[in-house]
């Protein structure tokens, strides 16, 4: 294992960055030496966060009041049963919504606190698997939230909190593996879907600002996944976007369309894509199972990592620039 350069990752986003689909992980991945940071204990008042090496569920419940989540005499081992992640959490955890399997029920997410979280599958532990299963180790952490558009990031609170953690993660990381070089500091964008209908200059203007202010926090490098269709043709506007700026800025990379290419139950395929998509983009979301959620799941987070981690180590320790797949939206040919 190659334990000289450790990249540390920070995964953002919105739902599908979370981590929301269906059913929960098929199995557990554990890290051989690699870590996914985790902030509670640090605003527990303890001196550092957490490193662990598990993968699901990828992330944590940030709530916003420690004491309305936890009440007056809590500890870092506290579960909280506060729900409605959407009110009550700056970022969330990867959630799985199964209700009943035989009549295709999910639960709505509201429903979900720490104290009842699963095993819910997510996009970063197979992006960290990949990169260790090719000599590389890293840390990472994962600061994300369903429905959360690109300006949740930009203002207010959520924005405060989310430079904290990332902060905290910077400094607990450059402690825990003061051996390594831990230089490379990534931002990992997976977001967009909540923009559709703001059109090309709003998203392009904001990823700038939002760059702009991640270059301040330290980061070094941007590493887009170009975000899925969502819900109408609208989002191709998002899409462009995300590629014009990765053309525009020299520390920013477009690591994968792929994530783009996977189809939407209900969608008119045949307009969208040029040419019949290969066996790998089929039931990437759980709606093409017969469940109201069209989230990607745990096949189509397999799907972009694996064409996301040979583009990372092109860019992270081979100094060359990724490759792109073949475009297969016809719009943006």
């Amino acid at each position: 294992m190659n334990n000289k350069k450790r990249p540390l990752f920070v995964f953002a986003g919105q739902s599908n960055m979370m981590g929301a689909p269906v059913y929960e992980a098929s199995e557990q991945i554990y890290f051989k030496n690699s870590f996914e940071y985790l902030h509670k204990k640090r605003r527990f008042g303890f001196d550092t966060g957490e490193f662990r090496q598990e993968g699901f569920p990828c992330g944590e419940f940030s709530y916003k009041d420690l004491k309305a989540a936890y009440g007056e005499d809590y500890n870092d081992d506290s579960k909280s049963t506060l729900a409605t992640f959407s009110e009550n959490t700056f970022f969330a955890p990867s959630m799985s919504n199964l209700d009943d399997e035989k009549s295709r029920t999910v639960f709505p997410f509201a429903h979900f606190s720490e104290a009842n979280s699963r095993k819910a599958p997510s996009l970063p532990p197979y992006i960290v698997k990949g990169l260790e299963d090719n000599g590389f180790a890293c840390a990472y952490t994962h600061i994300a939230k369903g429905s959360a558009p690109i300006g949740y990031y930009l203002e207010g609170d959520a924005k405060e909190y989310f430079y904290l953690k990332v902060r905290d993660f910077f400094a607990d990381s450059e402690k825990c593996f003061s051996g390594d070089d831990t230089s490379e500091r990534v931002f990992v964008w997976l977001q967009g879907e909540s923009d559709r209908m703001r059109g090309f200059d709003y998203y392009y203007k904001a990823l700038f600002q939002l760059w702009s202010d991640l270059k301040k926090a330290g980061f070094t490098k941007f590493f887009m996944i170009r975000v899925p269709y969502w819900n109408g043709d609208e989002i191709a506007d998002i899409m462009r976007a995300e590629e014009e700026f990765c053309k525009q800025c020299d520390d920013a990379y477009m690591i994968t369309r792929v994530c783009s290419f996977i189809p939407w139950r209900g969608q008119n395929v045949e307009e969208w894509f040029d040419g019949k998509l290969e066996e790998e983009f089929e039931f990437c979301r759980d709606s093409f199972h017969g469940f109201p959620n069209q989230h990607i799941n745990e096949k189509g987070f397999k799907l972009v990592a694996k064409y996301a981690v040979p583009n990372i180590i092109r860019v992270l320790f081979e100094g060359l620039p990724p490759i792109m797949e073949k475009e297969r939206i016809k719009c943006l040919q």
